[in-house]
């Protein structure tokens, strides 16, 4: 059975401090080092993956003192994490960040205002839009890897960049609203452009008290006195008044559509009340030792709720990044059940810095076919596979994909096994009876087949609310030798 560890009091910052032990030998312990270098669980629909490994970990977690942010897919994960909480004695750390609450987080605001180098780069925020853009379309079925997709993408972000250098340059507040007034009422055509030119200046203060585009042009203009100001103002008046401008009608209807739908969820409901206006919440609080809890759950709120959570969960992974581990010591986690709804390619990169940040992941889902088909697009296999491979604990549960008992045999490996072969023979005169024989060859097979995860323990009262699970850690030996472990971890709370 699954055993937590007794030396583990809060908080824990050395790496080869004990956390989890998975059988009775001392030599089995699972370390803090383990923990910054990311987990994988993997678990069919009542496989017990997230009420015993995934209890046993969060829990672990919880009374080491860690701070973090746990993303919620069903609506009933708050309440757990609620529980574990209260059975670790953090409950005064959590921070239940939901609709009707009192939390804001806009995203622009921050990375615009953050302390650190970097921040307020247009480059930044243009790909904080198309990180979860991205993700939006995939979760709508729009997918990747169409014709021209690198076309539309490259325009989206060249449009994005001169929409927020503009605001800036103009003096206006970098907010969704803002940008999407500004590219509604950007000037089309060259007869808008000739008919600008003859204008006075003051005509053209006038035409911006009702065109928010043209108000912000002439105001860019004004301001730009520094040699950058001078060149950004050259950038967006080129763009606004010449390419934007005189592009095919089609292709700049397209950009306008893909910006305007991405923004659309921002201007009503959760997105507008909690992540469009001011902020009085931020990624760093975790590093006091804060838990944060993104309940709007994506069967509850769909894709406004994987937008919610993934701008949180971008902006609180490049903050982990960016603190000083010195003044933070204290390790923080990133909880994601149903991770399929929310991975993209900057966990990857994310991944693999997490262990000198001092940040430990969790994703849970059923199979890795569901990370492809989230994925999607021509590259969905190297990319899900890049991802896996920056998670170095990979805990099997009981499931019956194929895929992936398949992939998770391979994991594991082959070895070197004698199997035994025989032969007997009987002579037609022999009153001896029969000859044998028998003999032994070396030969390199699974040393745990695929049908083997699909016999795993699923916990419930058939076994006695246990469940069990093979577990695979990059770099570690186990006290048998073995690459892997079987492990039982309890439902309950003891």
């Amino acid at each position: 059975m699954v055993e937590h560890s007794k030396k583990a009091a809060p908080p824990v910052t050395d790496l080869n401090a004990p956390l989890l032990k998975f059988s009775d030998n001392d030599n089995d312990w699972w370390t803090l080092r383990n923990a910054v270098e990311g987990v994988q669980i993997f678990g069919g629909i009542g496989s017990g993956k997230t009420s015993g490994s995934g209890r046993a970990l969060a829990t672990t977690y919880l009374k080491s003192g860690f701070g973090g942010i746990v993303l919620c897919a069903k609506p009933d994960e708050a309440s757990e994490w609620e529980n574990y909480a209260r059975a670790c004695g953090r409950e005064d750390d959590l921070i239940i960040f939901r609709d009707g609450s009192d939390w804001r987080f806009n995203p622009l605001q921050y990375e615009t205002t953050r302390p650190g180098k970097g921040a307020g780069i247009t480059m930044n925020i243009t790909e904080l839009f198309m990180t979860v853009f991205k993700m939006g379309q995939r979760i709508t079925g729009a997918g990747e890897g169409k014709d021209g997709e690198k076309f539309w993408d490259n325009s989206l972000k060249r449009c994005l960049n001169r929409v927020i250098d503009l605001l800036k340059l103009a003096g206006e507040e970098v907010s969704v609203y803002n940008m999407v007034e500004l590219l509604s009422h950007a000037p089309q055509g060259d007869d808008t452009i000739r008919q600008l030119g003859k204008m006075a200046p003051k005509k053209i203060q006038e035409w911006g008290e009702r065109d928010y585009c043209i108000k912000c042009l002439f105001q860019a203009d004004l301001n730009a006195e520094t040699s950058q100001q001078l060149q950004e103002w050259k950038l967006v008046s080129n763009f606004f008044l010449r390419d934007f401008a005189n592009l095919d009608e089609k292709v700049r209807s397209t950009i306008k559509e893909m910006f305007l739908g991405f923004c659309e969820p921002f201007l009503t409901g959760i997105l507008y009340n909690h992540f469009s206006q001011d902020t009085n919440i931020t990624p760093d609080v975790t590093f006091d030792g804060k838990i944060i809890i993104l309940d709007f759950a994506v069967k509850d709120y769909m894709v406004a709720g994987i937008y919610a959570q993934s701008i949180f969960k971008y902006l609180w992974q490049q903050a982990t990044e960016r603190r000083n581990i010195k003044t933070h010591p204290l390790p923080v986690f990133l909880w994601v059940d149903e991770s399929q709804y929310f991975v993209n390619e900057y966990d990857t990169i994310f991944q693999t810095t997490a262990r000198s940040s001092r940040a430990c992941t969790v994703f849970l889902t059923q199979n890795i076919s569901n990370y492809y088909a989230q994925m999607g697009g021509n590259e969905a296999t190297p990319k899900v596979d890049s991802l896996l491979g920056n998670l170095s604990t990979k805990i099997f549960h009981c499931g019956n994909d194929s895929v992936m008992n398949e992939w998770a045999s391979k994991v594991i490996g082959h070895n070197l096994m004698a199997i035994e072969s025989g032969s007997s023979q009987r002579s037609a005169f022999s009153i001896g009876g029969t000859t044998r024989g028998e003999s032994y060859s070396m030969q390199l097979l699974p040393q745990i087949l695929p049908v083997e995860f699909t016999v795993l323990w699923s916990g419930g009262e058939r076994y006695q609310l246990k469940t069990q699970a093979i577990i695979t850690v990059k770099g570690h030996q186990w006290s048998d030798g073995k690459n892997y472990k079987k492990a039982i971890f309890s439902q309950s709370f003891t």
